[in-house]
């Protein structure tokens, strides 16, 4: 139960930083704004699984669609699908190859963008595809990867201890 807790409250903090930083990002005036929620989705969903996945995405799409969204529940429908289409590949999950979660945070942003395209731009006839790839979608999706380049490592070192902590609780005999 211990380590039930530690594992919401860290995921609870990393989603949060994520969420903030992100917002401080796309302040500024760069070319590319990585999407850290999503990384955030797409390594939890990876290393724990489609249901761990799944509510992670959604309390990240919340977030999105709280604070940034026009209507709520889309964003939140297309991360839990990114958290839950991310923990599919758990069986593939080592820890020294960090070459899997790249291609996976670089295809769960090009399908997040595509399905962002579909629902914020060709629904309101605005066609322009190649602009919106170039412009938008490629830097973020470069972006995005990058970060997970740079951060999986982090991640999947505090996956590890939360799991060290599981089986010290679960192997003591002092209770």
């Amino acid at each position: 139960m211990k380590h039930r807790i530690i594992r919401v409250i860290i995921t609870a903090i990393i989603i949060i930083m994520a969420f903030i930083l992100q917002s401080e990002f796309s302040n500024f005036n760069i070319v590319a704004t990585p999407n850290l929620l999503l990384f955030v989705t797409c390594i939890f969903g990876f290393m724990r699984g489609c249901n761990y996945g799944t509510v992670t995405g959604l309390i990240c799409g919340l977030l999105v669609d709280i604070f940034f969204g026009d209507v709520i529940g889309l964003y939140a429908l297309i991360y839990m699908y990114i958290g839950f289409f991310s923990g599919l590949f758990k069986k593939m999950f080592y820890s020294d190859h960090v070459f899997m979660p790249m291609v996976l945070v670089f295809t769960n942003d090009l399908i997040y963008n595509l399905l962002v395209y579909t629902f914020r731009f060709i629904l309101r006839n605005k066609l322009d595809f190649s602009f919106y790839f170039w412009q938008i979608m490629f830097p973020e999706m470069i972006a995005t990867t990058f970060i997970a380049f740079l951060f999986y490592k982090l991640f999947y070192l505090l996956n590890e201890k939360i799991l060290t902590i599981k089986q010290e609780s679960t192997l003591s005999f002092d209770k």
